[in-house]
């Protein structure tokens, strides 16, 4: 039977994202970095097309864009958060120290009420990090009654020959801003679960590419099906899985051994998105069909460094 929500639950009631309108498809990527053509063929295999280049624009515009279209379309008053909190995977995705990029979106978004802070070094699951933060806080007794976490990141100028993660996705630049509230019925948060593989605390190899190893299939798996036994629910019961976008050959792996059908996959966004860091299935969740009320739906994502998340969110 499924768990009710607590009262402390939080609830994800809006979801903005900003991408730049350039994007490049993967054989002029190839081409311009000097790989083969194979190179190229074999990221379209595996569903790879695109990625969106911010060129000269800085991951911080794109986070306060973001931030500025979500509280635009949900309505919710500056006045009314009461946190923010800004994410990211790449380390040149945040103002050199003494600046502060959580408080230069602050300033910048008119949030004068909302305690600013960062939360990183959990990669591309760092988003969902900052929601067991909040969730912390909420259930410590803070009044954490709304809040907005926005991740950014930006690949930067001379480093497009990094962007391709073996050749199962292209990391795209963009933002990613998400409102969380309290104690409302609708997109409650009722799974959240994280695990981090010590062993792969270097990131990558010495050729800066990710390790390839087969336990990372039982890592998350097991990550998700910690997440779905919070929420208390079986996987064929879930109306979507709403995944990071690397490695779709995988997915359908890990869907069998999730027991999901095939079909609930939500797949739309990975060749015209790319790989946007932590953004990716906020973006899916944001762009999916809408499951019936009481109806749940999985959110996972993995990073460099061995780090997993896995959300449950009960419509």
């Amino acid at each position: 039977m499924p768990v009710p929500a607590t009262p402390t639950a939080l609830s994800l009631s809006g979801i903005a994202f900003s991408v730049p309108a350039q994007t490049v498809d993967a054989n002029t990527w190839a081409r311009h970095c000097g790989f083969t053509e194979a190179r190229a063929s074999a990221l379209l295999r595996n569903g790879v097309q695109q990625f969106h280049d911010a060129a000269a624009t800085s991951p911080v515009a794109l986070a306060c864009e973001a931030v500025s279209t979500l509280l635009e379309r949900t309505g919710a008053s500056r006045a009314s958060v009461d946190a923010l909190i800004y994410t990211h995977t790449i380390q040149s995705s945040v103002m050199a120290p003494p600046a502060g990029t959580a408080a230069f979106i602050q300033s910048r978004m008119g949030l004068d009420r909302a305690l600013a802070f960062s939360v990183m070094q959990q990669n591309c699951v760092s988003p969902m990090a900052a929601i067991r933060v909040l969730r912390v806080l909420t259930i410590a007794g803070r009044p954490v009654q709304r809040a907005i976490v926005v991740c950014a990141d930006v690949m930067g100028s001379g480093c497009d020959h990094l962007r391709a993660i073996q050749d199962l996705a292209l990391h795209s630049d963009g933002a990613c801003a998400l409102l969380l509230e309290r104690d409302t019925d609708c997109n409650c948060i009722v799974g959240l679960h994280f695990y981090t593989d010590g062993r792969y605390f270097r990131g990558t190899d010495d050729d800066l590419q990710p390790v390839p190893d087969d336990r990372y299939y039982w890592s998350a798996f097991t990550t998700m099906r910690a997440a779905l036994r919070q929420a208390g629910v079986t996987g064929n019961e879930l109306v979507h899985v709403l995944p990071h976008h690397v490695n779709l050959p995988g997915w359908s792996r890990l869907m069998t051994m999730l027991s999901v059908p095939q079909e609930r996959l939500f797949t739309a966004n990975f060749g015209r998105f790319g790989h946007v860091f932590g953004a990716d299935p906020f973006i899916n969740f944001h762009t999916a069909p809408r499951g019936q009320p009481g109806s749940c739906s999985m959110l996972f994502s993995s990073g460099l460094a061995g780090c997993f998340g896995a959300m449950v969110i009960r419509h």
